[in-house]
Formats: C-alpha cells, structure tokens, sequence
C-alpha cells in the first residue's frame, strides 16, 4: 500500500473529484430554492398591484357601491366566517366539483384512449362528440333540471358536461401524437402491441392528458355557479343569487372573491400532484 502526501496532485485531483455530484446538488437545490423564491415574489407583487389597483379604482373612479374596495369585502367576509356561512356554502360547491370532475375526468380519458387508438371507433363518434362539445353547461340547465330535478345529480351532471368533452378531445390529441419512432423502437426490441399502448403511447399522452384536465377543472368552477344560481338552495351559487336579490353587493364580492381564491389553490394542488406524481411522464416530448 502506498501512502500518498496530502498535498499530492492525485490526492487533490481525487477530493475534486469526489465532491462534484455534492456541489453539483447543492447548485441544483440552490438554483430551484432562487427559482421559487423569484416565482413566489413575482406573484406576490402581481396580487399586491391587482389589490392596489381595485381598492383605488373603487374609491376614486366608481362607485363603491358597484364594486366595493378590497377593505371592505375582507371587513364583510370576515363575519361570513367566523359564523360558518361561507365556509358551508364552500364545501358543498367543492364537493360538487370534485364529484363531477373525477367522474367527468375519468370517462373523458377513457374514451379519448379508445377513440384515439380504434380508428372506426372514433370515425363512427367523432360527429356526435363535435355537434355536442358546443352545448355549454349552462345550456344544458333547463333540461338536466327536468332530468334530475334539482337535486345534487343535476349538479353533478352539469359539471361532468363541461368536464368530459374538454379532457375526451386532449385525450384523443395526446394518443395520436405518441411519437411513432418510440413506438418502432419498442416494437423492434419485442414489445406487442399492448405492450406499445401501455408503456410507450399512455406516458406520451400524459402531458395532453394533464392539460385538458387543468382546463376542464376551470370549466367545472364555471359550470358550478350558474346551476347553483338557477336550481339550488346552498353552495356559493345560491350565495350569489340570494345576495344579488337584496342588493349586497359587498357579498356578491366576497362570493366572487371566494371562487377565484378556491380556483387558484386548487389548480396549484392539482399542479403540485402532477410535479411531484407525473414528473417522468411530463418530460415526455411528442416527435413524430
């Protein structure tokens, strides 16, 4: 064996060598922590400009009436909680979002899968699913009440409606764009053809797939609000409805102030699942 100096180039050529994956990883972390610490105070700013700008243009410009500033919807919505009125209204809307999301989600990307990958399938539906996309949730309000009534499945429908057809098309669009050089690699080390469709066209697909569900979540929040509105007796809907009838408009406010704030958290979680869950998958670039 044979004993080194410490001042020895091999010596210091090796410690070199040995802590490059640890300054490589602590530069990785550091560069991510600089990342989110720009997004978050760029966010930061943008809500604390948009809050500036509401709170001066209704207190020089308009009537505080018509659009009441920013202090006094937080002095209104700070009753509304303490007593458990909006907090009530929220978990009903969330749990009829949710309830129609998931199932409308859930659908839509099984027959996008199907549509995408028979192609009689998706010549034989395709028209049926074209005519029907342009009816908006809203639309489909008079007839789903004779339906269902006024209950919670007329809800769940309405949202499944502004779901399914969004998350179906992305769907149908992730399958087709499934890069065809990956699926002959695949198919020349051996793999068949179920064998192609699960590891090579699904994880292609995730990406689009994801996509369509962000917007179709929007489309949920929006579909939401009209059925409450129109055939409902709770929910944040209901809240703006019974609001509006007596001219509040400070809770008309901190109802619409409510829908956004859930609208961006939930998009954020949902973002955050898929950041840490579909990592792999969201890499995937479509190259034909």
């Amino acid at each position: 064996m044979v004993n080194l100096p410490e001042s020895s180039p091999a010596v210091s050529a090796a410690r070199s060598w040995a802590g490059t994956p640890l300054r490589a990883f602590r530069g990785a972390c550091a560069g991510w922590r600089a990342g989110n610490q720009r997004a978050l105070l760029l966010m930061v700013a943008s809500l604390t400009i948009a809050f500036l700008s509401w709170q001066f243009l209704s207190t020089f410009v308009v009537n505080p009436f018509l659009i009441p500033p920013p202090v006094e919807v937080i002095r209104t919505a700070i009753p509304m909680l303490v007593s458990g009125e909006i907090l009530a209204d929220v978990s009903i809307s969330m749990v009829r979002v949710l309830v129609g999301f998931v199932v409308g989600s859930a659908v839509g990307i099984v027959m996008g899968v199907l549509l995408g990958r028979i192609r009689l399938l998706h010549e034989l539906l395709d028209p049926v699913i074209e005519l029907l996309r342009y009816l908006s949730p809203t639309a489909m309000i008079p007839i789903a009440v004779i339906w269902f009534g006024i209950g919670e499945m007329s809800k769940y429908f309405l949202i499944f409606w502004g779901t399914f057809f969004i998350v179906v098309i992305n769907t149908v669009a992730g399958v087709w764009r499934a890069p065809i050089a990956r699926q002959r690699a695949a198919e020349c080390l051996g793999a068949n053809r179920l064998q192609i469709f699960v590891l090579v066209v699904i994880p292609s697909a995730v990406p689009y797939i994801v996509t369509g569900m962000r917007v179709a979540m929007a489309s949920s929040f929006m579909s939401i609000i009209p059925a409450e509105i129109l055939a409902a007796d709770s929910g944040i809907g209901y809240l703006l409805q019974k609001s509006s009838m007596l001219l509040q408009t400070n809770r008309i406010f901190v109802a619409l102030l409510t829908i956004c704030i859930l609208g961006f958290v939930v998009d954020r979680i949902f973002r955050l699942i898929v950041d840490r869950v579909l990592v792999r998958y969201m890499s995937f670039v479509s190259v034909t």
